[in-house]
């Protein structure tokens, strides 16, 4: 009887320990920057990092200090990723999450083996090896005390991949010089504080004592660990805290990389200019790659919500504004898509990648000056063909600080137009934007104030909507910086693929729809440059309502920027040319693989 009271006992403080943390983990998801929280989501997640809080207290004993000690673990770490919302960048209901199992993770671990050490008989090595895993611990928590610290002396920013990889391209003196600057007694505190902070935990750490030898809660807790260890840790790379660390370390890698490619491309670019010809009047133009958004839910195209105020007006007013509503994304996945659209090669010539030339690398060579700005994620180390796209650009600027394949962003898109570069007014400028856009999440694209659409029929539809709308405003931003330039040329958005929202599908080849591949186009261009090329303006309202597939933008966009000769040049597929001649019976998708003939959704 006795046994079945501790057994009832224990079971209601283990789950009284789960439901607590689980409670813990759920208001700080109420502090997201998503526009409506959603519970369902990431319950996973949710659910294994109580679970581990449970464990963990049960293997203690549900000592108190023990779980005072987990308590400010997770508060820890949960401030760092609350620091993002302080610096104005987005906080994802996913990142919150994961932030926070990380934390719990790692002590859990260290906790895991401080109890294992408690079995050993020698005194010495007992002592020796929890010294080993304190310093261990003290590192692990360093991340988090870091961030937070920065926050406080930088007046509310964020600590980055950027600025620390500045500690590996600086010397003692620029580094002085820099802390001369800075109000050192703030440092100072700081420092003090994560150093305080540190041992305080080490502390409370050196306090936990095994109460018993549970040594079924500690295989199950083991067993859980090494579950997380394979399963979850390799997708915890989300969290901008591990992915800050792994972005300082691909980064100098990709340094290297680099270094060995740079004397191959000025080669490369030397050739073209001894082929190519040019306009050499000053001019701007700028292309903008969107990403997922589908041409039928712009009210510019004939939705019929006003997703797009900005387009619709601009297209009402009528002067030198083309939509192309039969244009087609050459592919359905983001690097295809981009990777063809933006060098020589296509799906008709059967050219390939090593042999084509990017649309900046030709730029270039013509005299422009130009920039790839991407709030999308770096991919690692010329892994991809965007990569080498984007370096080929005179400058390149990643506002997203993730890395590799994440849906998450550092910032929504209007940031974007903060990195509108300053033209030079005697030069030749070509700026690319690549958009986070409408990729799913949805919810996570926009801030809470463009929360426009909320009492439709489908929730996911509403926040598709609403990403529409919010891309209308970023594309009215970027446009607003460089029409307010004399040299302004043209402004061109397209995006890299479509989405089906309205049968709940996002861009998956195994569920193809052809709304997968319809994606809104359309061209602006100023007086200037419509009285200087009226052969071009002409050409494309004439060719406007015939179809193109996306991977025959590179010669449109060699002849907007007066560049002519150049590698891959087919005036039967520039569709600013009226020698434009790709029927419907001839032009595919997927590398060939469908005709849009057979489109029966357009």
């Amino acid at each position: 009887m006795k046994v079945f009271s501790q057994i009832k006992a224990d079971s209601a403080k283990f789950f009284s320990c789960f439901f607590g943390f689980y409670l813990f983990i759920s208001v700080f998801r109420l502090f997201t920057t998503a526009s409506s929280l959603n519970f369902f989501w990431y319950q996973g997640y949710h659910i294994l990092s109580a679970l581990v809080c449970a464990f963990i207290c049960a293997l203690w004993k549900y000592n108190i200090i023990n779980i005072i000690l987990l308590v400010l673990v997770s508060l820890l770490w949960s401030l760092a990723a609350l620091c993002k919302i302080g610096a104005g960048m987005v906080l994802t209901e996913r990142e919150i999450v994961q932030t926070i199992e990380i934390g719990v993770s790692f002590y859990a671990i260290f906790s895991i083996i401080r109890y294992s050490i408690s079995f050993i008989k020698k005194k010495w090595l007992c002592r020796a090896l929890n010294v080993c895993n304190n310093i261990m611990f003290s590192f692990a928590m360093l991340p988090p005390l870091l961030i937070i610290g920065y926050y406080v002396v930088s007046d509310k920013h964020m600590l980055s991949a950027n600025i620390l990889l500045t500690l590996f391209q600086t010397n003692y003196d620029e580094v002085v010089s820099y802390l001369v600057e800075q109000n050192i007694l703030l440092w100072v505190l700081s420092v003090s504080a994560i150093i305080f902070i540190i041992a305080f935990l080490n502390y409370l750490f050196s306090k936990t004592k095994r109460n018993g030898n549970h040594f079924k809660i500690l295989a199950c807790n083991i067993i859980l660990m090494i579950y997380m260890v394979i399963s979850v840790f390799p997708k915890l790379s989300s969290s901008f805290v591990i992915g800050m660390i792994a972005r300082v370390s691909d980064t100098l890698q990709e340094y290297k990389e680099y270094n060995k490619i740079s004397a191959s491309r000025a080669k490369r670019i030397e050739q073209l200019r001894s082929v190519i010809k040019y306009d050499e009047e000053p001019q701007l133009h700028v292309l903008v790659m969107g990403e997922s958004t589908v041409s039928h839910h712009l009210s510019a195209f004939g939705y019929n919500r006003k997703t797009t105020p900005w387009l619709d007006q601009l297209k009402e007013d009528g002067k030198n504004v083309v939509l192309y509503p039969k244009a087609y994304s050459n592919n359905i996945q983001t690097v295809m898509s981009v990777q063809f659209a933006l060098t020589s090669q296509n799906q008709y010539d059967k050219s390939v990648l090593a042999d084509a030339y990017s649309v900046t690398e030709v730029a270039s060579a013509a005299g422009y000056d130009t920039y790839w700005i991407s709030n999308q994620m770096h991919h690692k180390s010329y892994d991809t063909p965007i990569n080498t796209i984007g370096n080929g650009a005179d400058h390149q600027v990643y506002i997203n600080e993730f890395w590799g394949n994440k849906l998450l962003t550092m910032y929504y898109d209007e940031k974007l137009a903060d990195y509108f570069p300053d033209v030079k007014q005697d030069g030749k400028t070509f700026v690319i934007f690549h958009l986070m856009g409408c990729h799913n999440v949805y919810n996570d694209r926009y801030p809470e104030s463009y929360e426009f659409f909320k009492d439709g029929l489908d929730a996911r539809v509403d926040a598709y909507d609403n990403c529409v709308r919010y891309n209308d405003y970023v594309l009215s931003l970027l446009y607003e910086k460089a029409v307010h330039n004399d040299n302004f040329m043209s402004f061109t958005f397209l995006s890299d693929h479509g989405e089906d929202p309205d049968k709940g599908l996002t861009h998956d080849y195994s569920k193809f729809t052809w709304n997968m591949a319809h994606i809104p186009f359309f061209s602006i261009f100023s007086e200037k440059f419509a009285n200087q090329h009226v052969d071009i303006i002409k050409a494309l309202e004439s060719n406007a309502n015939k179809p193109w597939t996306s991977d025959l933008l590179y010669n449109e966009m060699l002849h907007i920027l007066g560049i002519f000769g150049a590698p891959g040049e087919n005036e039967h597929f520039d569709i600013s040319s009226m020698h434009y001649h790709m029927p419907y019976d001839k032009l595919t998708i997927i590398e060939g693989q469908k005709y849009i003939k057979d489109d029966n959704e357009k």
